[in-house]
């Protein structure tokens, strides 16, 4: 019996206003017959399963520029020669079922891809192909089914803390489909969140037995923008911290932090954004990135973070005074701004230059966050660890005065830290805070959000609603 690739449909592309083109339909079905039936081919499917993180919808510009401009950290300069008109929607807070984020359908691709090569894994041992190299394989397929559905159920559910009904608990509202197997006919419906991450949880789990602890994929580039153990570790953490399991986010960040040759940025290394504009970085703190790369068919190059991040583009998706006045005067933080005529932009992704406009790499995970995933722990209540000592020495390497053990100064230390790397936004969400903005210039009732409101949640794009009678919609939509 033939298996098939099951590509979701892909939403209208959202916020228009903030893109120059539609997505078009792609083919719903695509034979693999033989490109699973050997261990070659398995291994380049998974090769291929990563492109669609680098799309324009997803790491490659929306997931980053969306979180951002909800938050303080942005700010759209409107009247500014850089206002273009692209993100007014989204800073605005005005989204509905028929302008909202296109990740579903990229998450989804992802979710059917690796799932057919899980399906197919059994059975491929021959003399040069061991088990070990199949659990490698296994090991990369969990990691990117976990990490897509991480990000749909952010992107599309409240929070884990949020509890609809007063009584269900945490995590019983609904959350995103749990896909565990192409059905190119199937209509799922929508999981709890708490189902979501007890699957992420699960996969994470039992990619890290799987994976070799020596295994970087064959014949890449960038050695960062692949699975590895401690991207898996590193993941687990985060997602550990997000379902308020304290002793797991610790205990995981400390394996990042304690098993591996990642060290801390340095001042010199953190200035004017240098770490940020390296092709392919080794040592330092990158654990897992996306690769800006031309080549990669789905990379948000013209509509990427450069062009939309910066003044040499569209420049639409700019930083707030709000953001830049918490640092301090010898922070090397505060050098992270590009600024001209008066308005500013985040320079992480001030590209690598290579071309024009200009390609970035987009970090997922680093170990900067692994130092505050277990310090926010600790002060939770996580045992066996120093949460000051970990905040000391995350300001040290920044010029900064260390931020005291308290679950203020660890959230004022992750926004200055993580700013611009798509975790405000959801750090508000999880921990119950309200949206605020000063240096906002849109829509009054935009300007703050308080925490539990419906647009806390995306709504899920009308085209997959009509196309799946089984999903029901957020609330307030």
């Amino acid at each position: 019996m033939k298996k098939y690739i099951l590509i979701p449909l892909v939403a209208v592309a959202a916020f228009t206003g903030c893109q120059d083109f539609l997505v078009e339909d792609p083919v719903l079905a695509q034979s693999n017959e033989l490109t699973l039936s050997t261990y070659e081919g398995l291994d380049k499917a998974v090769a291929g399963a990563y492109s669609p993180l680098a799309s324009a919808y997803w790491y490659g510009a929306d997931f980053i520029i969306y979180n951002e401009l909800k938050t303080s950290n942005g700010k759209k300069w409107i009247g500014s020669t850089w206002d273009s008109g692209r993100c007014n929607d989204l800073y605005n807070l005005n989204y509905d079922p028929n302008n909202t984020s296109s990740l579903w359908g990229y998450a989804y691709f992802v979710i059917s891809s690796v799932n057919n090569v899980l399906d197919n894994l059994e059975g491929k041992e021959t003399p040069d192909v061991t088990a070990q190299d199949l659990n490698n394989l296994k090991a990369e397929c969990l990691f990117l089914r976990a990490l897509a559905h991480f990000d749909l159920v952010r992107t599309y559910a409240q929070p884990y803390c949020y509890d609809q009904n007063g009584a269900d608990g945490k995590g019983s509202h609904l959350g995103v489909p749990v896909v565990l197997k192409t059905d190119p006919a199937g209509k799922p419906a929508r999981n709890t969140v708490k189902e979501v991450y007890d699957q992420v949880i699960a996969d994470l789990l039992e990619a890290e037995k799987a994976i070799d602890p020596s295994y970087v994929r064959a014949g890449v580039t960038d050695s960062k923008a692949v699975v590895t153990l401690p991207a898996i570790q590193a993941l687990l953490s985060r997602v550990y911290l997000y379902s308020e399991n304290w002793q797991g986010a610790a205990d995981y960040a400390s394996k990042v932090i304690n098993d591996y040759d990642y060290k801390l940025w340095t001042p010199e290394e953190v200035e004017d954004a240098a770490c940020y504009s390296v092709d392919v970085p080794t040592g330092g703190e990158v654990i897992f990135e996306i690769y800006g790369n031309k080549s990669n068919s789905y990379d948000g190059y013209h509509d990427g973070l450069s062009p939309m991040c910066g003044p040499d583009g569209y420049g639409d998706a700019g930083a707030s005074t709000d953001l830049k006045n918490l640092y301090e005067a010898d922070d090397v933080r505060g050098t992270l701004f590009q600024e001209k005529d008066g308005v500013l932009w985040t320079a992480k992704y001030i590209g690598k230059g290579l071309a024009k406009p200009d390609l970035t790499n987009v970090i997922v995970l680093r170990l900067s966050e692994m130092y505050l995933n277990l310090a926010e722990a600790v002060v939770r209540g996580a045992q066996g660890y120093n949460a000051p000592q970990a905040l000391a020495d995350l300001a040290a390497q920044r010029g900064a005065t260390a931020q005291n053990a308290t679950l203020e100064g660890v959230w004022l230390e992750r926004q200055k830290e993580l700013a611009w790397e798509a975790h405000y936004w959801f750090d508000l969400g999880r921990t119950k805070r309200n949206m605020t903005r000063t240096d906002f210039v849109g829509d009054a009732t935009a300007k703050d959000l308080a925490w539990g409101q419906h647009k806390w949640a995306m709504p899920i794009p009308l085209r997959e609603i009509g196309a799946n009678g089984n999903l029901v919609q957020n609330v307030g939509y």
